[in-house]
């Protein structure tokens, strides 16, 4: 019998217990962003952990959530480090699910909660991928490390910092970042970079209360200002603030073909999300260049004055702003963020104060590095079919922490469903994703190890 076979075989015979551990995390909610439950969610994944068989811990930091941290030794010399996160981002709106958020519910082989995509599944295929081997044969490929932690959706606020203190705790041939999904053909994606993030929240404040709204000749209207603000920022899709692209890398020619060789439906997006068009009418292959290699500025969300039902004519004297600018390499958050302070004053808004509420840096790995080429032979023996390498992720996450301080190759990729409502009510994955998963991880540790 193939490997492969044996692992199928034994992910359907163990099949309720992997379900029953993914539903047990899903149930103990982990919302980093509103401080709930983490605590006790990661007790939770420090058990299954160790009765995968790694040496689990929780480590607890001064400040941030804790993460738990396990290792196993192997047979080859090699070491590979995993990546993933255990919190979830906020449920609400509550009336917009189907089923309790927090419940695990189990419908048709899907498993639906907040998380269930991104990224318990992710994280419990993981783990169970080091119990498959270990049930399997006696022990692992090589040598596993493992690092849950818990601020993923909070921008990773206190990753680099740990990682920094246990540089040599963490020290390993190569990095895979789990915490992917799989593309709308049902292949995986493998991606060799990531975007980075700068998360701003712009308030105005312009008078102590809100006024009556025939005082509106006459007195500063808060909303307004923050219109002239945003639109001061972006125009036509460019970002006008001085120098925002002056560290920006262009693609390389090895980027470049890989985009040409890429099979990915991006067409897809507006079927998924209700889309007419792309901005500017682009498509295919122009669309996806635009995708991984531009910088973004984007609302996140706004308020200001009455925004309930029926009428209130009132004057704002408040409103609010919370834009994220997604970053390409080599941009740096912290430059830019004195760069948009700059602009700001540079204009005169003296009603405007800016908070940067999270940043990440972006990332890069060499498409030609031997974990990509690992990762790629081994999505291919699961899923028989080709897999889609990026030279970039349009998405963001704390992947700089391996490349940049521990100074090694990271992939990022995963086994969640495509388009699974992730940051969105009725979230979910399937079964047959996770037992997949499972498989993925486990032909990674053999196709490293050779």
């Amino acid at each position: 019998m193939l490997v492969i076979d044996k692992l199928r075989e034994y992910v359907r015979e163990n099949r309720d217990d992997i379900v029953g551990d993914l539903r047990s995390l899903i149930k103990h909610p982990s919302v980093s962003a509103q401080g709930i439950g983490i605590d006790e969610c990661a007790g939770v994944l420090n058990g299954i952990m160790r009765d995968a068989g790694l040496e689990s811990r929780i480590i607890r930091l001064e400040e941030g959530n804790p993460v738990v941290y396990g290792e196993a030794k192997g047979e080859s010399d090699r070491t590979l480090l995993f990546y993933g996160h255990y919190d979830v981002q906020p449920a609400e709106p509550l009336d917009a699910w189907r089923y309790n958020p927090f419940s695990g519910i189990v419908t048709d082989d899907k498993v639906h909660g907040r998380g269930a995509a991104d990224s318990k599944g992710n994280v419990i295929a993981l783990v169970k991928a080091v119990k498959a081997m270990l049930d399997m044969n006696g022990t692992l490929p090589l040598n596993v490390k493992v690092l849950i932690e818990g601020e993923e959706e909070v921008s990773s606020v206190h990753l680099p910092g740990f990682v920094k203190e246990h540089a040599d705790m963490l020290k390993a041939d190569a990095c895979v970042c789990f915490d992917g999904s799989l593309n709308p053909s049902g292949s995986p994606n493998i991606y060799a970079g990531l975007k980075g993030l700068l998360y701003v929240e712009f308030r105005v404040r312009t008078a102590s209360v809100d006024m009556h709204s025939s005082l509106a000749p006459i007195a500063p209207n808060a909303a307004w200002t923050l219109t002239r603000l945003l639109n001061s920022i972006r125009r036509d899709g460019r970002i006008m603030v001085k120098g925002w692209y002056d560290d920006v890398r262009v693609p390389t020619k090895d980027d470049l073909t890989l985009l040409e060789s890429l099979e990915y439906d991006v067409e897809s997006i507006k079927k998924d999300y209700g889309v007419r068009e792309f901005i500017g009418k682009v498509k295919g292959k122009v669309a996806l260049k635009r995708l991984l290699f531009e910088p973004t500025c984007n609302i996140a969300g706004i308020y200001s004055g009455y925004v309930a039902s029926g009428s209130k004519t009132v004057l704002p004297s408040e409103a609010l702003a919370k834009v994220d600018f997604r970053l390409v390499y080599d941009q740096r958050p912290e430059e830019l963020f004195r760069r948009l302070q700059d602009h700001i004053s540079s204009l005169g808004f003296t009603d405007v104060e800016v908070t940067m509420l999270g940043s990440l840096e972006p990332s890069k790995t060499n498409p030609n590095a031997r974990i990509v080429k690992a990762v790629a032979s081994a999505a291919s023996s699961v899923y028989s079919r080709k897999p889609s390498i990026f030279p970039n992720s349009w998405a963001s996450g704390p992947d700089y922490v391996f490349t940049k301080i521990l100074k090694m190759n990271s992939v990022w990729t995963g086994c969640s469903p495509a388009h699974a409502n992730i940051h969105a009510p009725n979230e979910f994955t399937s079964v047959r994703n996770v037992l997949d998963g499972i498989c993925y991880v486990s032909s990674m540790m053999q196709e490293f190890a050779r």
